[in-house]
């Protein structure tokens, strides 16, 4: 009888909320439209720069109706071009190119190097037929700038970009966005390096989407990743902003090994919450915060506990949203299967929870992606192939754009890390890629 009433008390306290999912299927339009060669060809404007390859790809729908789609390391065709900006070409056989400004001997062996920025924004207008490229100030050679970028005389220095979310500020329309900030050794540095630095919060003006301040997270004891996705709970007039955050911990066993080591840990799944009533200078210090334990929440925030099965990884970068399907509020994620090596990730998972803190622990594969190991592009010749299998990463949904049941999913492929130099001047190596996948019950 005790064991009974165990197994009833468990169910009461971590409902199910279980979701059917179909087999994904690739989203041709939605693929085409970021496939932006140069100003005024596609969807993009004519009077700006153009955003041609790029990952991250997280969105937010703006309150005009407009969508914003945050980009981190971004190629960007110059308005009005420049040398070797990340302008792409077709070739005789219809291949997607893109031109170097630097050559051998000077660059080499191969020629690769190519401008881009740390990170951008793409303006989808609301009837889906225009995109807008938004990065920061042109430099003294005329190329385009990161939208975001760090206060710093570090020269690497740089922002990889979160989970961006709408706040009501004394009134007034903003967006928050997670900043994390690296120190990375690349392009003409021999052996590709990366530092962790901290966090931020960024804030900008809904409506003109201007940059109003970047406030960097107080009381940060650990590397753990915070903000790769967001939720704000305002039922009942609170205002509880949930924060999932990620770590690499535990050897991955028997995985392909990289150069960049944290490529082959095991990625858990973490939430925090704190009262965003207190203002993002309070949001961003950590002694607001709390953590979730597996029990309740918790000030220490190293007592945190995974939200997802031991046996599990996650992205470094995911979307959780809270969806409505057959008329339940349910917490839905997305991710790539990441319990093996960097090169072997190429399967999708959606999982299903009924509250922000999970458990998340029953996971359907949807899609195997066939980008994960492909050297051939249409148009490449005999002779033309990738030294090395894309890989795939960066997981997200875009619940706005849900039609006829089926959500949105984005990813994005990527030369491998320690990929031999050449590759990238085949323009869509480097992209985000598109799948529709039906959930039953999905409603917009």
């Amino acid at each position: 009888m005790l064991l009974a009433l165990s197994a009833i008390s468990t169910i009461a306290v971590f409902p199910q909320c279980e979701i059917k999912v179909g087999n994904g299927e690739v989203a041709e339009k939605w693929n085409a439209d970021f496939t932006m060669n140069e100003p005024g060809k596609g969807l993009a404007v004519a009077d700006g720069p153009t955003l041609t390859g790029a990952d991250t790809t997280v969105s937010l729908l703006l309150p005009n109706g407009d969508t914003a789609f945050f980009f981190s390391d971004s190629f960007i065709a110059e308005y009005p071009e420049k040398p070797g900006d990340g302008r792409i070409y077709l070739n005789e056989n219809g291949l997607r190119m893109r031109r170097p400004n630097c050559l051998p001997p000077i660059c080499g062996p191969a020629p690769e190097h190519i401008h881009y920025v740390y990170n951008s924004i793409v303006v989808r207008s609301k009837d889906g037929k225009t995109h807008r490229t938004l990065t920061g100030p042109k430099d003294k050679n005329g190329y385009s700038t990161a939208f975001f970028h760090p206060k710093t005389d570090d020269q690497n220095a740089m922002y990889w970009l979160g989970d961006p979310m709408l706040i009501d500020v004394n009134g007034k329309k903003k967006i928050w966005i997670f900043l994390n900030e690296w120190s990375v050794g690349r392009p003409f540095d021999k052996t590709f390096w990366i530092k962790y630095r901290g966090q931020a919060i960024a804030q900008m003006d809904a409506e003109t989407l201007e940059l109003e301040k970047i406030v960097d997270l107080k009381n940060k004891t650990d590397e753990a990743v915070w903000g790769i996705s967001l939720w704000m709970d305002e039922a009942n007039g609170k205002k509880d902003l949930y924060i999932y955050g990620m770590r690499n911990e535990g050897e991955i066993p028997d995985a392909v090994k990289s150069n960049v080591a944290v490529a082959n840990k095991y990625k858990k799944l973490y939430i925090a919450k704190v009262d965003a009533k207190k203002g993002l200078e309070g949001v961003t210090d950590l002694k607001n915060w709390t953590a979730w334990d597996g029990s309740k929440w918790n000030k220490n925030l190293g007592k945190r506990k995974s939200l997802i099965p031991a046996e599990d990884s996650i992205s470094d970068e995911l979307t959780i949203r809270r969806l409505n399907i057959n008329g339940k509020p349910t917490f839905v994620m997305v991710t790539f299967d990441t319990g093996k090596g960097y090169s072997e990730w190429r399967d999708l998972y959606l999982y299903s929870a009924c509250q922000p803190q999970g458990p998340f622990s029953t996971k359907h594969k949807f899609y195997t992606t066939p980008t994960a190991g492909l050297k051939k592009f249409q148009g490449m010749t005999a002779d033309q192939s990738l030294q090395s299998g894309l890989s795939v990463y960066n997981p997200h949904m875009h619940p706005q754009f849900t039609e006829d049941g089926k959500l949105l999913i984005s990813y994005n492929s990527n030369l491998p890390f320690g990929s031999k130099p050449g590759d990238s001047i085949y323009a869509d190596f480097y992209r985000p890629r598109f799948v529709w996948v039906p959930i039953e019950g999905l409603e917009k």
